[in-house]
This record gives C-alpha cells, structure tokens and sequence, in this order.
C-alpha cells in the first residue's frame, strides 16, 4: 500500500459535540451538527456501500502517535525532505470559483499577493475566493442560494432544508466517492470515517468534510508566565479553587482580568452537565435540562459579580477576548485546542508561555470532563453548474487535503520560504507577510487531519500533545453528532439566541438564577422539545 493503510469501515462513531451555550445539534453542514438523515443512507446495506472507504495515509512517522487517545498525531519537525504528494496540478486551466468563510483578517488581493500567485499556479487553475467572517456566513450563503449565485465550490451554510438543497444545487458524488471508488483521491480517503456524517443525506455523498474533531474541543487557557508571577499554578481542584485563582490573577490598577470572557462551558464541565443531549431510552435530552444548569449559573455569577471577567465580555467581537489573553491583559480565556498555534503567534510577549486548566469537579472530588469537539467543523459542496468539471473539482480537494509531511501541506500552511516564512531551528515559522497573505480561507474549503505541530517555540507540540492526552481520553461525545433536525435548522437559531441571553442576564446579575427553569419550559414549547423527537428519530435510523 505504500504510503497509505486499509482500516475497516466500522459503525459511524459519535465524537462531536456542540460548543453553543445554549441549543445545540443541528445547525446546518456548515457547524457539521448534521449527520445525514433520512432515507436509505441510513440502513445497514446503504451505509457499507455508499460510505468512503478509510485508507490512512502512512507517508510520514509522527514523533508523538495521538490515536490511542483519540487525539491528533503530533510532530516536533517538519521532515526536511517532504514528499511531492501530487505529481500534476489538479486544475484544468479554467478558473474556479470557491465560497467558504474566515476566521481570520481578509488578505490582501491577488495582484499584491504572491502567495496567491503562486498558489494558482500549484493549483492548475486561477482561483478565486468570496470570502466571508464566519459569524456573517450564514445569511451570506442563504442569500448566494436565493440569487443562483454559489461558487463552483462551497462550504454549505445553515440554512433550512440542508438535504433538499444538496439534491437541487450539488453533484451527487456517490459514484466518484462511494466505497473503493475514493481511492482515485487518496487523501480524501485520508480523512476519518466519521468525517463522513454530515455528508451523506438519503444514501447519496453530496459533499467532502473539512476534519476537525477532539481538536475544536474547548478547554481554559491560561498564561502560565503571568501565574508563576503572581506565585499560582495552573491547575484547580474545586469551583471554590477555581475562584480563588481568579481572585489571584485580577489586579484592576493594573486593567486585569483574570478571564478574557466568561467561561461558561468550562464551568458546566465541572458538574457532568452532558454535551448537548443524553440519551434516556430511546429519547434524547437536553443539556439544558441537567439539574446542575442552576448551580453552573450560579458560579458563573459569582465570578462576574466579583469583577474577576473582563467588563466588555458580552460586548465585543471574538478577536478581542483572544487579545486580551495575548497581551496579558487576561490570562484566562476559553477555547479551541485548534488557537493554539494563533496564540504562540500573535503573543505580545515573545517569552508567554501557554498552558491548559482542566476542569475539576466542583465539589472536589476529581477531575471533570470537558466536551469532546465535533469531527468536523463543516462540508464542502460541488455546484451542479459545474457538473462537468467534477473530477477535477474533486481533484483540487484533494490536493487541500494533501497530509502533513508533503510538500503541498507544506506551502498551502507556510508558503515559500524566505518570502513567507523562516526557517527556525529546521522548522518553518510564518512571518508577518505569510501570516497575511496565506489566510485564503483555504482550510475552510478542504484540509487533511489535524496536526499537533508547533514550530514557533521548542516543546510547544509536546505541550499541546499532553494537554489533549491528559483532557480528551475521558472528554464526553454527544449522541446528537452528526444527527439532522430541520426544526433545529429553522428555529434553533432563534432558540439559541433567546437561551443564550438569559445566560447572559442571569451572570450578569439582570435576573435571579431562578428565571433558568422557566426559560428553559419556553425553550421545550417553542421547538426545543420537537428537535428532541427528531435527533432521536434519525439517531434510532441510523443505528
């Protein structure tokens, strides 16, 4: 096999799990909440023979093997001599149109842009990319959809009826994709099986997965250097501990808040409160209506009433709370293993040494469990106006999914060296213009498996490595991964939204911890209840 090993197919397994605050499951392909539902892909027979055969690639030794613990393989070194994994380019000349989002700055345009530049040329076609920030991306592609106007790639948005609208504007990719057929693309038969979920609807592929999984699980950074300054450790063993840390790293003469934003998940993760749903029977539950919900709130409430987040926590935009962590201004923040890398590059202090706060039981009697992330973060479409081109569609996905240790990984994460990056200690490290101009939105269109791989400071990968070993063995799956609800995609927003800022009343003292349990009746009549009933439905299908 080469670089590459058979693994069997084996029944679909449950990893994901929502990081909402409020409703989670099915959202659209866009948050991959949506596992394909309905119809005969959800039969024993459909499943063997429509889902992509697994062949992992094997072309490169990782330094820190991550499968055992269900976590990405990590690697101290980029090989020196990486492999050319795709001998052609996969273009075919003419352009192609990408739709996708960003969570990042946009770049600067193609004429100032070598990376771009030379991107294209790799690529084999000029392309071209409608970006949009993630949080915005939604009504964007709602609207691209109304006015005929998708890309001949896209990343597919929450917007209601996700199956009906796979089967009206996507290639059906069942014959290039389905069972063996894969291997013509090798490394999108690289991506894990359960990848797959949220991209077959009614025994048909539409779509290819963008990989994520125990990556995007969410956990509490800390700035271990300003902690080893103030003479504490990152390391907590009751809710009580936990305030009295915060209490520690806040110094308002100096503007400091021990937590850039509220950590609402890393609190409920201290009182088992489930991810997403549970399962009772064969009915499912919302987290929402965990007895604990209470309690959490009340924590939270403490820490906001005692000045230990910062005051602009429910007013600015995502970037600032991970600034605030970056320039020390709050050396607390809740999020993704995935900003680990942005935080080593965008750390004002140059010597600000990052570590991860596992949560503890509230009470004290153990460690808690964090929520395990989902296995991937969204689907990428082929538009049927471009039906024609779709082997060689397929064919540049494949070449976005080109695994660590290539050297298409290498220029698509890193681009030229001396011009987008510098060569430290034998790994390459970004500088500022590659840092600009790679943020092409390229790994929201296709990637490979994730990599714990840290070349901006020696042992980051290590340190990241034992961080997801010693959080995600025991972290909690959601048994709504990957499962479909049209209620949820048409009302779940809106759900969410109300649920969310009774969240945020409540921790912000506008309302007693009491009003949780009729927002969450409200929740049940106005739609909550009815995406439960059919969560269950396609989960009992899909079994």
């Amino acid at each position: 096999m080469g670089a590459f090993e058979m693994r069997p197919v084996t029944r679909r397994t449950l990893m994901a799990g929502s990081l909402a605050l409020g409703v989670s499951g099915t959202v659209g392909a866009c948050s991959n909440e949506g596992r394909g539902g309905g119809g005969g892909g959800n039969d024993e027979a459909s499943r063997s023979t429509v889902r992509p055969a697994y062949v992992r690639y094997t072309g490169v030794e990782p330094d820190l093997p991550g499968a055992e613990f269900n976590i990405p393989d990590a690697f101290r070194r980029y090989p020196a001599d990486p492999v050319k994994a795709i001998e052609e380019p996969p273009g075919d000349g003419k352009p192609i149109q990408a739709m996708t989002y960003t969570n990042t700055p946009i770049p600067p345009k193609l004429e100032q842009n070598a990376f771009w530049q030379e991107f294209n040329k790799m690529a084999g076609s000029p392309v071209s990319v409608n970006l949009t920030p993630s949080v915005d991306y939604t009504q964007k592609f709602a609207t691209a959809v109304a006015g005929d106007r998708l890309g001949d790639i896209f990343m597919v948005g929450g917007v209601p009826q996700v199956p009906q609208l796979l089967a009206s504007k996507a290639v059906d990719l069942t014959p290039h994709l389905s069972g063996d057929n894969i291997k013509k693309y090798p490394f999108l038969a690289n991506l894990p099986e359960v990848c797959w979920n949220g991209c077959i609807f009614d025994g048909k592929i539409y779509a290819v997965p963008i990989p994520r999984g125990a990556i995007s699980s969410q956990v509490l950074y800390s700035r271990e250097d300003i902690l080893e300054k103030q003479g504490l450790k990152a390391e907590v063993k009751s809710a009580d501990d936990f305030l009295e840390l915060c209490k520690g790293l806040t110094d308002r003469r100096l503007n400091r808040f021990a937590l850039a934003a509220s950590p609402t998940q890393y609190v409920r993760n201290m009182f088992d409160i489930p991810n997403a749903w549970s399962e009772d029977g064969e009915k499912l539950v919302s987290s929402l209506e965990h007895p604990a919900q209470e309690e959490a709130l009340g924590v939270i409430q403490k820490l906001w009433k005692a000045g230990y987040i910062h005051p602009d926590a429910f007013s600015g935009q995502n970037q600032d709370l991970k600034t605030r962590f970056s320039n020390g201004s709050s050396p607390l923040v809740q999020d993704t293993f995935s900003a680990w890398p942005t935080y080593l590059q965008t750390m004002v202090d140059k010597q600000g040494r990052i570590a991860i706060v596992p949560p503890p039981k509230h009470d004290g009697s153990g460690p808690g469990r964090t929520w395990l992330g989902a296995p991937a973060i969204g689907v990428t479409a082929i538009s049927k106006k471009a039906e024609a081109r779709v082997e060689t569609l397929l064919k540049y996905l494949n070449f976005l999914a080109a695994p660590f240790g290539t050297q298409e990984y290498l220029f698509r994460k890193f681009g030229r060296q001396g011009v987008h990056h510098n060569v430290v200690d034998g790994n390459p490290v970004l500088n500022e213009k590659g840092f600009s101009e790679t943020q092409l939105g390229l790994s929201y269109q296709a990637d490979a498996p994730w990599t714990i791989f840290l070349p901006e400071r020696e042992g980051s990968s290590e340190a990241e490595y034992n961080a997801m070993k010693a959080t995600c063995p025991t972290a909690i799956a959601s048994p709504a991964a990957g499962l479909y609800s049209e209620t949820n995609v048409r009302k779940g927003p809106q759900l969410t939204e109300d649920i969310d800022g009774i969240v945020e009343d409540i921790i912000q003292g506008r309302k007693p911890v009491s009003a949780w349990a009729g927002a969450v009746k409200k929740w049940k009549s106005g739609g909550g209840d009815k995406i439960a009933e059919e969560l269950a439905q396609a989960l009992k299908a899909s079994r």
